[in-house]
């Protein structure tokens, strides 16, 4: 599970990419970010260690090759909360339930 910085980022830089065709430079990152370019770096970083972007550090930001666009699920929430609550399923029949007992 990522920290709040890098999975911002993360988001970032594929809706960015997916939407300019490219990826931003870090002024665009800290403009859209809200986060200087020290704590930037530190995500970008982090990114690389658990294989979501490459990046060498010695490069521009811009530089960085998306490898994976979005965070993987925790396995460890799956199991937690499968544990304490026991689901509930909601019978619906048609578009009536919805409005008649909701």
């Amino acid at each position: 599970m990522l920290d709040d910085t890098p999975r911002k980022l993360l988001r970032i830089l594929y809706h960015f990419s997916s939407h300019y065709k490219r990826l931003p430079t870090l002024p665009e990152l800290e403009r859209l970010s809200g986060r200087p370019g020290v704590k930037i770096r530190k995500g970008m970083q982090n990114l690389v260690e658990h294989n979501y972007i490459e990046w060498n550090p010695n490069m521009p930001v811009e530089k960085a090759v998306i490898i994976e666009e979005w965070e993987r699920p925790d396995p460890h929430a799956a199991q937690q909360e499968g544990e304490g609550m026991s689901s509930q399923l909601t019978r619906t029949k048609g578009n009536t339930d919805y409005w008649l007992y909701y």
